[in-house]
């Protein structure tokens, strides 16, 4: 069943035209750019800027205030 569904889609992506394929080609380096500049400028990453052992005390405040609260409104 899986099978039948790849070469549906192969046999489809074959059989497109120049401009179909063109615009594919776009669409993909779109999303390619656009997940790449989120990644690297709008998601940075704990370990550039906390040492390691400060890391560790941040994601267990973290965890200990986020259950905190959640005890907070169940009550």
């Amino acid at each position: 069943m899986l099978k039948r569904i790849l070469f549906f889609y192969i046999d489809g992506f074959k059989n497109l035209s120049d401009l179909g394929r063109k615009l594919w080609v776009i669409i993909i380096i779109k999303l390619v750019v656009i997940f790449v500049v989120f990644r690297a400028f709008l998601f940075p990453t704990l370990d550039s800027k906390i040492p390691k052992e400060k890391q560790k005390e941040l994601y267990i405040k973290q965890l200990t205030k986020i259950t905190a609260t959640k005890q907070k409104k169940e009550e």
